[in-house]
């Protein structure tokens, strides 16, 4: 069954609404969705590369794990499933560290899909015992890739077509003392 999720006004209020992500895509309605960025101990920054077979941004580098808001659920608790889902990790609500929130409109795959969104950012930091434990979800998730600050810096200038682009994300991490 495919999720269904809040629909949003343009300044990020629900509007009482719902429908399928599918419509949401095509009609290019506002929703919410949820980044996390996951650090090992030493603070390195864990990516996931995109699979192949994702719709848009395949192969990509991206945020650790990410996904939309179901209809009536929190943003903590979605993330908390989006880790369980795509990284195999098990954490607590409580452990997710609110950053920020941030807005973005994108236009992807010719106009077909429409990606209207308000996201929460997250950090949680995984241990040597969840580290050993990721596994990627099969469809979603092809291998990840671990960046220290300045690795990252200079990563994102050398090839940021490698990336899928969330600048406001990046400027967040960038300003990491290393």
């Amino acid at each position: 069954m495919e999720e269904m999720i809040d629909i949003l006004d343009s300044a990020g209020n629900f509007t009482g609404k719902i429908c399928s992500r599918t419509e949401i895509h095509q009609k290019g309605l506002w929703h919410r969705t949820v980044h996390i960025w996951a650090f090992d101990e030493s603070r390195k920054i864990l990516f996931q590369k995109r699979s192949l077979e994702k719709e848009n941004h395949p192969g990509l580098l991206d945020t650790s794990c990410a996904g939309h808001i179901e209809a009536s659920d929190s943003s903590r608790n979605a993330g908390v499933r989006e880790l369980s889902e795509e990284l195999g990790i098990l954490k607590n609500a409580e452990e997710l560290e609110f950053l920020f929130e941030s807005k973005h409109e994108n236009i992807l795959c010719n106009g077909k899909y429409l990606d209207n969104e308000f996201y929460d950012v997250y950090r949680i930091i995984l241990s040597k015992t969840d580290i050993q434990k990721l596994s990627p979800q099969k469809g979603e998730v092809e291998s990840f890739h671990w960046f220290s600050v300045q690795e990252l810096k200079i990563a994102l200038k050398n090839t940021p077509e490698k990336f899928v682009p969330h600048e406001k994300d990046f400027q967040f991490l960038l300003s990491l003392p290393y």
